[in-house]
C-alpha cells in the first residue's frame, strides 16, 4: 500500500526503504517457516538448538548484506509504492543486487525446506496433512522467489528489458504461498479443535446425564484448556470417573461378565447391571479411554432414541 510503503520510508529516513524492510520480512518469513518446520519434525532439545543458530545467524546475516547493498545504490526519488519502486528501479545498480541476494537466499531456503517436508509428511496424522498443505505453501513461495530472483539478475544484466509482467505474476505467487503456509501451519490445530468437537459430540448425551446431574463432583478445571484434545480426554475421565461413583453407588461387584458399551448403557439408563462388574466399567486392553467413552456414549445415545428403555434414575 502506497501510503504505508511512504511512511515507513519516512520514517527510516531513506526513500524507498520500506522495499528493503518488505525484503527483510520476506527473508524472516522464510526463517519462520524453517525454524516452525524445526520444531515440528526434531523432537530432541539440543539437535533443535543445532538448527535454530545457523538458521537464525545466516538470515540475520542475510539481512544485513541486503540491507548494506540497498543502502550502497544510488539514490532515487521516492516512488508512489512498492510496486513502482520494482518497476523503476528494481533493476538498477545496489538494488538489484541487494533484491536479488535476498532472493535467492530465499529461494534455497524454501527449496530446502520444501525437500525435507515432501519427504517426512505423513497423510496419516493431521500434522502431516499440515505439513502437507505447508510443503505446498512454500514450494509456491520458491517459485516465487526463484522468478523474481532470475528476472532481477537478467533485467541487471541488460539480457532482457525491464518490465511489469514478472512483478505481477509473483506478487500473485507470494500471496497464494503465503496463505498456503500459515494454513499448513496452523491445520493441525483447525482439524484437532473441530474432531475434538466430533468426538464429545459422540458422548455428551451420556456426559450430561451421568456427570453434569449425577456426580457434578467428579468434573476437571479444565474447560478452559486450549489443546482440544486435553478437553476430551478429561470428559472421557470424568465419564470413567461418574462410572465407578455409580457402580460403587449400585453396590456393583468388583468382577463380573464381560460388558459392552450397550450393556454399560442400558446400566446407566436402568440401573439393572446384568451381572457387569466395576472391572467391565474400564477400558478393554488396548482400547483407547476416548474410544471406549464414545462408543459407550454412541450406545447410550441410541438407546434413548430407540424410545426401547426409559431412564429410570
Amino acid at each position: 500500500m502506497g501510503p504505508v510503503d511512504r511512511f515507513v520510508s519516512n520514517a527510516i529516513g531513506v526513500a524507498n526503504a520500506a522495499s528493503a524492510v518488505k525484503q527483510g520480512l520476506f527473508l524472516g518469513m522464510c526463517l519462520g517457516a524453517a525454524l516452525l518446520l524445526v520444531a515440528l519434525c526434531v523432537h530432541d532439545a539440543g539437535a533443535q538448538r543445532r538448527w535454530v543458530g545457523p538458521l537464525s545467524l545466516g538470515t540475520v546475516g542475510a539481512i544485513v548484506v541486503a540491507v548494506v547493498l540497498f543502502l550502497g545504490a544510488a539514490d532515487a526519488p521516492q516512488a508512489r509504492d512498492g510496486y513502482q519502486f520494482d518497476q523503476l528501479y528494481g533493476h538498477l545498480p545496489g538494488y538489484a543486487e541487494s533484491a536479488a541476494f535476498v532472493m535467492v537466499v530465499a529461494a534455497v531456503l524454501c527449496t530446502i525446506i520444501t525437500v525435507v517436508v515432501v519427504h517426512g509428511w505423513d497423510l496419516g496424522t493431521p500434522a502431516g496433512r499440515g505439513l502437507a498443505i505447508v510443503a505446498v505453501g512454500v514450494a509456491v513461495l520458491s517459485v516465487y522467489a526463484w522468478m523474481r530472483a532470475g528476472y532481477i539478475v537478467a533485467a541487471r544484466a541488460g539480457w532482457v528489458e525491464p518490465s511489469t509482467h514478472v512483478f505481477d505474476v509473483s506478487t500473485e505467487l507470494a500471496l497464494v504461498g503465503s496463505v498456503l503456509t500459515m494454513l499448513g501451519f496452523t491445520w493441525a490445530s483447525i482439524e484437532r479443535f473441530f474432531m475434538g468437537r466430533s468426538q464429545r459430540r459422540d458422548f455428551a448425551e451420556l456426559y450430561q446425564v451421568l456427570v453434569k446431574q449425577r456426580w457434578p463432583g467428579v468434573m476437571r478445571e479444565s474447560w478452559s484448556a486450549l489443546v482440544p484434545a486435553r478437553q476430551v480426554s478429561d470428559r472421557a475421565s470424568e465419564v470413567l470417573d461418574a462410572l465407578s461413583m455409580q457402580a460403587d453407588e449400585d453396590g456393583l461387584p468388583e468382577r463380573g461378565r464381560p460388558a459392552t458399551p450397550e450393556s454399560i448403557a442400558r446400566w446407566v439408563c436402568t440401573g439393572e447391571s446384568g451381572g457387569v462388574g466395576v472391572d467391565g466399567l474400564r477400558p478393554p486392553s488396548g482400547t483407547d479411554t476416548v474410544k471406549w467413552v464414545r462408543a459407550v456414549g454412541k450406545a447410550f445415545e441410541v438407546l434413548r432414541a430407540s424410545g426401547e428403555v426409559e431412564l429410570q434414575r
